[in-house]
């Protein structure tokens, strides 16, 4: 018979974290003290469980917050990565961190962006710190992978992490009876978060390497308001912020070389609203 993986997670009560653990509720949780001081202690706690696999879902993804907080931040986005991976590198366990399609922010041409190019110095510091991450760890441990996610949504778990995203921040403005306001010239992906969570298993058998990760998008973000209000058949009014035009638009053909396809942002809608019986 084999062997049941042991499995780690780091963030293990944030909002992909938590979604990971109901897909394998045997993993162990790290911790959350030892995630705010990552260093020897997690490390030894690591050493002592002996995984197979470590799951990292921690991170200070807010921009905002990034920007006021930089070495708070820092230590979320890369040194906790970076310790995962040497004490990963040391017990001989497989690494699947997240990483951000913010790392193309810094990108001039239209898109969409695949993992083979250049990057430029990225356009904001959580973005900065992702990229940096990715670098380190792959440095320190080849056969990890790291996940370039997209902007992910859900509805709200009871008694879990949640936050605004766009279903919720876009259910939110319709019941106010307010427009829902996005850059309406903007290209990204819009990903549900239980495909996020539900194909982590394959992902685990990826070489190791850097992978966009997440729902493809060819609607710009005006486009991509109004496919999920139709198709939740939902009235409203759909508003362009008038912010400059830029792109996080992402190639996922390495993903699928491997087996890995995600629905496209529009039919993911649609695979949310049967979850939950939206709109019925």
């Amino acid at each position: 018979m084999e062997k049941t993986p042991r499995i780690l997670i780091a963030g293990a009560h944030g909002f992909v974290g938590a979604r990971a653990m109901a897909c394998w509720p045997e993993a162990v949780p790290v911790p959350s003290a030892l995630l705010r001081g990552p260093g020897k202690e997690l490390e030894a706690f690591i050493r002592a469980q002996m995984p197979d696999r470590i799951l990292n879902a921690a991170a200070i993804s807010d921009i905002g917050a990034c920007e006021q907080d930089p070495e708070g931040s820092y230590l979320a986005n890369v040194t906790l990565p970076v310790t995962l991976a040497r004490a990963a590198q040391t017990v001989g366990a497989k690494l699947v961190s997240f990483s951000s399609d913010q790392v193309y922010t810094g990108c001039r041409e239209e898109g969409p962006y695949s993992e083979g190019q250049a990057l430029p110095v990225p356009a904001n510091r959580y973005a900065r710190q992702k990229l940096e991450a990715e670098q380190r760890v792959l440095d320190i441990h080849p056969r990890a992978v790291m996940l370039r996610a997209t902007w992910m949504y859900d509805l709200p778990l009871y008694g879990q992490a949640n936050r605004g995203n766009f279903l919720v921040n876009a259910l939110e403005a319709v019941i106010r009876g307010r427009p829902v306001r996005v850059p309406g010239r903007q290209y990204r992906g819009i990903t549900y978060v239980r495909q996020v969570t539900g194909l982590l298993e394959q992902a685990f058998s990826l070489p190791g390497g850097a992978y966009n990760y997440g729902s493809e998008n060819p609607l710009t973000m005006e486009q991509t308001a109004r496919a999920l209000l139709d198709t939740l058949g939902l009235e409203g009014e759909v508003q362009d912020t008038g912010q400059t035009r830029h792109n996080l638009w992402m190639d996922c053909g390495l993903l699928k070389s491997h087996g890995i396809c995600f629905d496209t942002t529009a039919r993911g809608f649609a695979r949310c609203r049967e979850d939950y019986g939206l709109g019925e």
